[in-house]
C-alpha cells in the first residue's frame, strides 16, 4: 500500500512538471520578440513572358501579443523571358536585426505551339507516300518550329504534329483523297510542224513524258503514222500516252514534204549589212529548211568575217554591199565607189576563194542621199558597174527592218507576206544585223513553202529588180 502511494505521488509530480513546461513554452511563444512575416508560401508558378511584379509582403517585429510593423525589402532575379526557377528574397529589418524569407518562382511555358496549314484536304496519287503542302508552326516561346514538324501519312489523312521544348504540342490533320486526275505531260522534241525537202530522210526528233504519279513514262508512248519523204505532201504523226490511272495525252506532228525548187513563184531572200553576231543564227534557220539566200556583205565587223565563208560553203550567194557603208565616202566620186567596192571584194575573195560579181548599192540604186555628195552619180554608177562585169540588184519586197524603229519579228514577217503576190519572182530586202528580222525568217519560209513558192539565191542569171534612178 505504501509503495502504491509513492508511485501516485511521483506521477502527479511528473504531470505537474509537464504542464509547467508547456505553460512556459506558451508564454515564450506569446511574449518572445521576433520577426513575423504575413506570408509563408514557399513558391509559386508564372507563365513565361508574363508581367511579373513581386507581391508586397508585410512583416512586424514583436510577439503575438504586441508586434510592430517593420520595412520589408524584396530582391529578385526573375527573368520572365526565360524558363527556369528563380529566387525571390524578402528581408525584414529592425535596427541591426533582420530576417530573410525565401521563395521560389517557377517560370514555365504552358502555351502550346500553333500549326498553320495551307489546306485542309489534299489530292494525292494512289499508293503515294509523298505530298506537297505548305505547313508552318510557331511557338510563342521557341519561335519558328517548322523544321520540327512531324508527319504521319495514313491511308485517308495526313497527321501533322509538333512539340515545343516544354513538351506542349499541337496536331492537325489533312484529309487525303487518293486519286490521279492529271494527264501526263507529253512534250515533242523539235517543232510540231516540220518542213522536209523532197527526197531527204525524216528522223524522228523524239519526245518526253513526265507524269505526276508515275514519273518518267516516255517508254509508254505510241506513235501512229509514217512519213514518205519521196512523195510530196502533208503527213501527220500521232503521239499518245496513258498513265497507270488511265489519263491520256495526245500530240500531233505535221510533216510537210515539199519540193524546194518546184514552186511556180520564187522568193529570193537577201540580207544586207552583215555579217554580224546574228548571222550564225540565220544560217541555222536556213539550213533547217535547206533554203538558199544571198548575203550582200560589208567590212563593218571583221570579227564575223568567218560567216562569209560559212555561208558560201553552205551554198548561199555572196554579194557586195560596201566596205565602209559610209555614204559620204562611197558616193563622193566614181573612183571612191569602186575603191570601196574593191576593198570588200578582196575580203570576199579571202573568205571564199572567189571574187563576187553581185552588187547591191548602199541605200539602193534609187537612193537620194548620194545627191548630197555627187550630183548624178547613181546614173553613172548604174551603167558603169555592168561595164565592169558586175550585176546589181534592188528589191521589190521590203521587210521594213531598216526603218530605224525597233519592231517585233511578227511585224517584219507580215511586211514580207503582204509584199508577196502572184508574180513570178520576189527579191526580199532584210538585214542580218537585225535580230528580230532574222527571227521572222522561219515563218516566212514556212509561209512560202505552204503557198507554192520556192526559194533560191541570186546569181548572175537571176532576173533583175531595179529601182528608178533618182540621182
Amino acid at each position: 500500500m505504501v509503495v502504491v502511494k509513492k508511485l501516485l505521488l511521483k506521477n502527479k509530480l511528473l504531470v505537474f512538471l509537464f504542464f509547467f513546461f508547456l505553460l512556459l513554452l506558451v508564454l515564450v511563444f506569446l511574449f518572445h520578440n521576433r520577426f513575423i512575416f504575413s506570408d509563408s508560401v514557399d513558391s509559386y508558378t508564372i507563365s513565361v513572358n508574363s508581367d511579373f511584379i513581386p507581391e508586397n509582403i508585410g512583416a512586424c517585429y514583436g510577439n503575438r501579443i504586441s508586434c510592430k510593423k517593420v520595412d520589408v525589402e524584396v530582391f529578385s532575379n526573375v527573368d520572365t523571358s526565360k524558363i527556369g526557377v528563380y529566387d525571390l528574397t524578402y528581408v525584414a529589418s529592425k535596427g541591426k536585426k533582420n530576417k530573410k524569407l525565401y521563395k521560389k518562382v517557377n517560370v514555365v511555358d504552358n502555351v502550346a505551339p500553333v500549326i498553320n496549314l495551307s489546306v485542309d484536304s489534299l489530292s494525292v496519287c494512289p499508293n503515294s507516300d509523298s505530298f506537297d503542302i505548305d505547313v508552318s508552326a510557331y511557338d510563342e516561346y521557341d519561335g519558328d518550329l517548322s523544321d520540327k514538324i512531324k508527319y504521319d501519312l495514313q491511308d485517308d489523312r495526313l497527321v501533322v504534329s509538333v512539340q515545343d521544348s516544354s513538351l506542349n504540342s499541337d496536331s492537325k490533320f489533312i484529309n487525303l483523297k487518293r486519286e490521279d486526275i492529271v494527264s501526263p505531260q507529253l512534250n515533242l522534241i523539235g517543232d510540231e510542224t516540220v518542213y522536209l525537202p523532197l527526197g531527204s530522210s525524216f528522223n524522228e526528233y523524239g519526245y518526253t513524258v513526265s507524269d505526276n504519279c508515275d514519273g518518267d513514262i516516255t517508254d509508254k508512248v505510241t506513235v501512229e503514222g509514217d512519213v514518205d519523204s519521196s512523195i510530196a505532201g502533208t503527213y501527220i504523226l500521232k503521239y499518245s500516252v496513258s498513265d497507270s490511272s488511265g489519263n491520256v495525252s495526245n500530240k500531233e506532228r505535221i510533216v510537210n514534204v515539199y519540193s524546194p525548187n518546184n514552186g511556180s513563184k520564187v522568193i529570193y531572200l537577201t540580207f544586207d549589212d552583215g555579217p554580224s553576231q546574228y548571222t550564225g543564227e540565220l544560217l541555222s534557220i536556213l539550213a533547217k529548211y535547206d533554203v538558199k539566200a544571198t548575203f550582200f556583205v560589208t567590212g563593218l565587223n571583221s570579227s564575223y568575217f568567218h560567216y562569209i565563208s560559212e555561208a558560201y560553203n553552205q551554198g548561199h550567194s555572196i554579194g557586195l554591199h560596201s566596205f565602209s557603208h559610209n555614204y559620204s565616202l562611197i558616193y563622193s566620186s566614181v573612183d571612191a565607189f569602186f575603191s570601196d567596192l574593191s576593198s570588200i571584194n578582196e575580203i570576199v575573195k579571202k573568205q571564199t576563194g572567189k571574187y563576187s560579181n553581185l552588187i547591191r548599192f548602199p541605200g539602193g540604186s534609187s537612193n537620194t542621199v548620194s545627191r548630197n555628195y555627187s550630183s548624178g552619180i547613181m546614173s553613172v554608177l548604174s551603167n558603169m558597174v555592168g561595164d565592169r562585169g558586175f550585176k546589181y540588184f534592188d528589191w521589190n519586197v521590203s521587210s521594213g527592218d531598216a526603218s530605224g524603229r525597233v519592231m517585233s519579228s511578227d511585224v517584219y514577217y507580215q511586211n514580207i507576206i503582204n509584199g508577196l503576190g502572184n508574180g513570178s519572182y520576189y527579191v526580199v530586202l532584210q538585214h542580218d544585223s537585225n535580230i528580230n528580222s532574222i527571227r521572222s525568217v522561219e515563218k516566212v519560209i514556212q509561209y512560202g513553202l505552204s503557198n507554192g513558192y520556192s526559194f533560191k539565191s541570186l546569181d548572175f542569171s537571176s532576173p533583175v529588180v531595179h529601182h528608178r534612178i533618182s540621182n
